[in-house]
């Protein structure tokens, strides 16, 4: 026999008080999704009337996006779609969105460098990668919170097979952000990406150099540390012998006893 509840009963479970936080943040998540819904749609409107635009010599695309720099470091994401929006009728938005002529790279570095996630966001989608993901720019430009939110939106992504996907991908010189990382000697961004995925760190670039080669060009013991660590496994390191880069940039000694120690033994 069915035993039916007195009203109410049913969410037992869960008290009033809890049910309207439940709904609150349900009700906050939605008002942000749109919020950046409408964000996303003034981008594409922009850059829709912006297509018939002129092709711009490299001097005025170095003024339209030294002006969008100040804009970024100075303002909201707000501020910047407006600038986006006015700069439209006058400029070439892709080409002033891709850059590279500013002191810091494209303005998807400068965003990533100082902070400014929300405008990092709207970039993602507008920027050509130039041989660069965005996870490489935000390695070259030092971002690690940055990084650690691309990581994260895209393995969110639906339908995606490979979780890890974003960390192995290469550029035009055949580097991984990790790769970008070891070049600039930032600890920091090492540990990131390796903390989210160990297999970058055998890959070989171009050059037939993987990271812990390129290591061996450094003299910062915290890097070697974290790289030639014992959780690598010899058999999958790509290219040339991290051994002879430390022999042929006279970086033995200690240094040359951690990598027999860790990797040749």
């Amino acid at each position: 026999m069915d035993v039916k509840l007195p009203i109410g009963e049913e969410d037992a479970g869960m008290s009033n008080p809890i049910k309207e936080e439940v709904k609150k943040d349900e009700m906050d998540l939605l008002k942000e999704e749109d919020i950046w819904m409408s964000r996303w749609e003034r981008m594409n409107n922009a850059l829709a009337a912006a297509r018939t635009a002129e092709q711009q010599e490299p001097e005025n695309l170095y003024v339209a996006a030294s002006g969008l720099v100040n804009v970024i470091k100075g303002a909201d994401v707000e501020k910047f779609i407006s600038e986006i929006e006015s700069l439209a009728p006058l400029t070439d938005l892709s080409a002033t969105f891709n850059f590279q002529g500013l002191s810091r790279g494209s303005l998807l570095h400068i965003a990533a460098g100082i902070g400014k996630d929300d405008i990092l966001r709207l970039l993602l989608d507008y920027v050509d990668d130039w041989g660069d993901t965005p996870l490489h720019m935000t390695a070259k430009a030092g971002a690690s919170g940055a990084a650690a939110m691309l990581i994260r939106r895209a393995r969110d992504l639906p339908n995606l097979v490979d979780k890890n996907l974003i960390l192995r991908m290469k550029n035009k010189q055949g580097n991984t952000a990790l790769h970008e990382s070891v070049l600039n000697c930032d600890i920091k961004m090492v540990r990131l990406l390796l903390n989210e995925d160990m297999e970058p760190v055998h890959l070989k670039n171009a050059d037939e150099e993987s990271p812990l080669y390129l290591a061996t060009n450094t003299k910062n013991p915290e890097i070697h540390e974290v790289l030639f660590s014992p959780s690598l496994e010899p058999s999958k390191i790509q290219g040339l012998a991290p051994i002879h880069g430390a022999a042929v940039h006279d970086n033995c000694g200690t240094y040359l006893n951690m990598l027999i120690g860790n990797i040749y033994v």
